[in-house]
């Protein structure tokens, strides 16, 4: 395995990576910044409000999307068995 074939390796280690967990993150960013905004504009200065409701959002979040991450990660594990049996 030559220093392109590293490279090309943590790339699409880092894609899928990227492909798993940016929904439930940035979701979860957006979803933050508006209570936060809600907060501030009602003057509520409850902190379990803002945190139950990323936890709520979150896990959500994450039994919708989790078909695509078991499909992400199964892929790219084959992908990477497969190069592990070619060097040999």
């Amino acid at each position: 395995m030559g220093i392109d074939e590293a490279i090309a390796v943590s790339h699409e280690a880092l894609m899928v990576i990227l492909k798993i967990s940016l929904p439930p993150l940035g979701i979860t960013a957006l979803l933050s910044a508006v209570i936060m905004l809600f907060q501030s504009a009602t003057q509520i200065n409850e902190a379990s409000l803002q945190q139950d409701t990323k936890f709520f959002a979150t896990l959500l979040i994450l039994f919708v999307t989790g078909p695509a991450i078991f499909l992400a990660l199964r892929d790219y594990t084959g992908v990477i068995f497969e190069r592990i049996a070619m060097l040999q």
